[in-house]
């Protein structure tokens, strides 16, 4: 009979926290301009940097992530996406610098449109990748860790998230543990410091109306759908991440494919030239961390359109910047491609 209770708690203080936020956000008199920039770094292992010549050229070009906000707006860059959100219209507003354009439409919409423009795997185009995904079975667990540090003078917090995803169809390789695991430890400022530190308690306001707008783990979670056993597996990591409005100020995540070492080391058992790789070691390694956290003024004309951009369809601009990602991430030689 003690059921309900927590969760009419939870429900009552997650109105309050929403409430809370979109007050804060919707009084530009009330807010201190906020500029957060973080910095990426991606360290495959050695075993995989001949694949991934092109792909290291496309993460360095979107290594620096942005957000800058004044009175009810907020500028957020990720490589080539610039994004204009409008707090009290609930808008927002895409850019494309490269051929002079932008769309503007309902934050609410975006997730879908977003959805729609990704490409859809289809059984008879891949069907055994498609059976493969469709096995995964996936488990996401996490904790504090108890660690503290200090990072651009705010007071952190760790946390670490280890998912673990396992393809049932390659147990006749013998293969003992899962086949992928992610080592994620992420450090988030402590909700204490929202009250010392302007800048954190602009961007806590900001995550929450995230969450309560956009849904952040729902929209991924809609753009791997198309993906036969991700949805499964992505859904449940970025509901961990965003569950709570903390700022994240550094990440390091580490991923690790015994999948991968076993059938090189199968391969080379065969006779053919399969690179080394070591199942206890990480396959490939990213960091994120804050560059700069600043509660400067920042200039009003960053979130004006310039007059010589012109309008065009929400659609046709997601499509083409989500055509523009998937083709400066695919390796540079097609050779390998089917006719």
């Amino acid at each position: 009979g003690h059921g309900p209770a927590p969760r009419g708690r939870y429900t009552k203080v997650m109105k309050q926290s929403i409430v809370l936020a979109l007050a804060v956000l919707a009084a530009p008199a009330l807010r201190a301009d906020v500029t957060i920039r973080y910095q990426s770094q991606l360290h495959p292992s050695a075993a995989l940097q001949p694949m991934m010549g092109q792909f290291m050229k496309t993460v360095q070009a979107g290594s620096e992530q942005s957000v800058r906000m004044k009175g009810s707006k907020a500028y957020t860059t990720a490589g080539n996406w610039i994004q204009i959100f409008d707090f009290v219209k609930e808008e927002v507003t895409l850019i494309d610098p490269a051929h002079r354009t932008f769309a503007t439409l309902p934050v609410s919409q975006l997730s879908d449109r977003m959805a729609g423009a990704m490409p859809q795997m289809t059984t008879e185009q891949t069907p055994d990748v498609q059976q493969a995904m469709a096995s995964i079975k996936s488990k996401v667990d996490s904790k504090m860790t108890g660690k503290t540090a200090e990072i651009q003078g705010v007071q952190a917090e760790e946390r670490e998230v280890i998912v673990t995803m396992d393809l049932p169809m390659l147990a006749a390789m013998n293969q003992t543990g899962p086949s992928v695991r992610l080592a994620m430890h992420i450090w988030t400022a402590k909700k204490e410091e929202a009250l010392r530190v302007p800048a954190i308690r602009e961007l806590t306001g900001y995550q929450t109306w995230q969450r309560y707008v956009m849904n952040p783990a729902g929209m991924l979670a809609k753009m791997f759908g198309k993906m036969p056993g991700m949805s499964n597996t992505i859904g449940p990591m970025f509901d961990e991440l965003y569950k709570n409005p903390s700022v994240i100020l550094r990440m390091h995540i580490e991923m690790y494919m015994p999948l991968l070492a076993a059938l090189a080391k199968q391969k080379a058992g065969q006779g053919q030239a399969a690179p080394a790789i070591d199942p206890d070691a990480p396959l490939m390694e990213m960091n994120q961390e804050v560059a700069e956290l600043s509660s400067a003024p920042v200039d009003a004309a960053l979130f004006e359109i310039p007059k010589d951009y012109a309008a065009v369809p929400a659609d046709d601009m997601i499509r083409a910047m989500v055509k523009a990602q998937i083709a400066a991430a695919a390796p540079a030689s097609k050779t390998a491609e089917p006719k």
